[in-house]
């Protein structure tokens, strides 16, 4: 017996199955006004609005065809239970109701014909009050109290025991069977995955920032984060709440060390329940590593994107930049576009080759002409349209020339909608931390995150237009530190090398190796030291060290100006 979520084709089938079983077993609580107003509420269009809404999914169960459905409101709510005549008593409504009370959470409520009260009462329902008469039905409202796994009381339990699991996981086994298990919710949001070895973070903020400047409401899931763990997942640029983590670790803690999921695997689960409860728009989700493997790779996405190919986790992708292209390119789905900004020809004859075994349109970010950057903005102009970033970072035209093109391909084939205006104000008001970021002016600080070689290339780029430079610099072991210090050192010949907190941190006396370079180990003093230089101060390196930085340095310069 196959159980899944209903797909909109399937909504009539479902609608019928319904209708013809209540037909069959109506009795005397049903007045003719209580059953003319049960078959008006089951019609297709009624049914698929409150899909469309968000406000309902449907669950089928399949014996090669539809045999039973249940219909769950907004995850709190069993909206309807039905099962064929010919395959009742033989516990399917129990599955599906058990299908339901795993995706759902809190008190789950349900109206019941007199006849269907004994069946919720097995399953744990009670009865809330007494019996009612609503447009002609007589009903008994019931509650289910949903059984919490575990009673964490804040959310510094629950971030050390989701720190406590498997970092990562590089495989997918576990978490489809896992997310099958649960009927797979993540096929109810409208996806966008994003892929590539630099530029993921910034080409979300702007395709986020231009819809939420339309309306929508936009969820995204990006790593690494700046300064709470809670960033990951976020509404309309909001991080999800303490309060809210907790519960979804209450519910659901036996079931992921069950299936023995990674941190990040309960951070991606977390992250779909999160956008489903509150009805988002759309969800965009950033890989964490590669693409093919990731535990990202579970959504099921309106359109594949990546930014570009680096050599980068070469331990787990590849050594090489084609190696490297069809593991991220794994995102890949059938018949699903897929929109890069990549340019090296070798990576886009793997990227071609996948997505025509996949039978997937293949999109290339046009030509971007007349880039120009200053100390404030960079602007540039796209396929008709002028653009005007808030950024000095020059490599950002690249990033939000492929937002436009996503946005383009969504506008074009009817996911959204949005006028000129809107995409020139939404790619001008965003702004992402951490990437080319202003935190102090006197002096003048600038941090970026450049975690890797090409990362650290497109940083040049940006920083050379500056004069009287200060570096600070810090980065991870497994990064070519070599060519990013050749690269910091064209710019000046003030480059301080530190150490911060974290296990994959490489030491200062490695990072410098024989390069002319300052050792400072504490990168605490380097900072307080750099306050008194007369130029410009750029902080730079693996986004773990940023993370810890930018806090700092904007808690000194606010108790500066006080």
């Amino acid at each position: 017996m196959e159980i899944r979520i209903l797909r909109g084709h399937e909504i009539s089938s479902a609608n019928q199955l319904i209708r013809q079983t209540f037909m069959k077993n109506i009795d005397n609580t049903f007045s003719k006004e209580g059953i003319d107003e049960f078959l008006s509420y089951f019609q297709d269009e009624v049914i698929l609005a409150l899909m469309k809404e968000k406000k309902l999914m449907m669950l089928g169960a399949f014996d090669n065809e539809l045999v039973g459905v249940i219909g769950i409101q907004e995850l709190s709510h069993i909206h309807s239970l039905f099962v064929e005549g010919h395959y009742q008593r033989q516990g399917i409504g129990t599955l599906l109701l058990e299908k339901a009370k795993q995706l759902m959470y809190g008190d789950i409520t349900v109206h019941v014909s007199l006849q269907a009260q004994s069946f919720y009462q097995k399953n744990g329902f009670i009865p809330i009050e007494s019996k009612q008469v609503k447009h002609g039905i007589e009903l008994i409202s019931m509650i289910y109290h949903s059984i919490d796994e575990q009673r964490f009381t804040t959310y510094d339990q629950v971030h050390d025991f989701i720190a406590s699991q498997k970092d990562r996981v590089y495989a997918l086994d576990n978490f489809r069977r896992f997310m099958n298990d649960l009927c797979d919710p993540q096929k109810l949001l409208k996806t966008i995955h994003i892929g590539g070895t630099n530029g993921k973070g910034s080409t979300t903020n702007y395709i986020r920032s231009v819809l939420q400047k339309e309306g929508y409401q936009v969820a995204t899931f990006t790593s690494p984060v700046l300064e709470t763990r809670l960033e990951i997942m976020r509404i309309n640029n909001q991080h999800i709440q303490e309060d809210e983590i907790i519960l979804y670790a209450n519910r659901y803690m036996s079931l992921w060390l069950e299936y023995e999921l990674s941190m990040f695997e309960i951070e991606v689960f977390i992250a779909i329940m999160f956008f489903i409860k509150h009805q988002v728009d759309f969800a965009i989700f950033e890989v964490g590593l590669g693409g093919e493997l990731d535990a990202t790779n579970i959504v099921s996405p309106i359109v594949a994107v990546n930014t570009n190919i680096g050599l980068d986790h070469t331990e787990y992708l590849g050594d090489t930049y084609e190696k490297i292209a069809q593991t991220k390119g794994g995102i890949i789905k059938d018949y699903i576009p897929f929109i890069t900004g990549e340019k090296k020809q070798s990576c886009l004859h793997v990227f071609q080759n996948i997505c025509q075994q996949h039978h997937s349109p293949f999109i290339q970010v046009q030509a971007i002409e007349n880039v120009h950057d200053t100390a404030q903005q960079v602007t540039f102009d796209y396929r008709g349209y002028h653009i005007v970033l808030n950024t000095s970072a020059r490599y950002q035209n690249e990033n939000s020339a492929l937002a436009i093109e996503v946005l383009l391909y969504l506008r074009e084939n009817g996911y959204i909608q949005f006028d000129e205006q809107t995409l020139i104000d939404g790619l001008k008001e965003a702004i992402w931390a951490g990437r080319f970021e202003i935190v102090g002016k006197n002096p003048l600080m600038i941090i970026d995150g450049a975690h890797n070689k090409e990362g650290m290339e497109a940083f040049f780029q940006s920083a050379k237009k500056y004069k009287d430079i200060k570096i600070i610099f810090s980065a991870l072991k497994d990064k070519d530190t070599h060519a990013m210090l050749e690269l910091l050192l064209q710019l000046t010949n003030d480059v301080t090398v530190c150490e911060f907190d974290f296990y994959r941190a490489k030491s200062a006396i490695h990072l410098a190796e024989s390069f002319p370079v300052k050792i400072e180990k504490d990168w605490k003093k380097a900072i307080d030291e750099a306050f008194s230089h007369k130029g410009v101060v750029f902080i730079t390196g693996s986004l773990y060290f940023i993370s810890q930085v930018r806090p700092y340095i904007l808690k000194k310069c606010c108790s500066s100006e006080e």
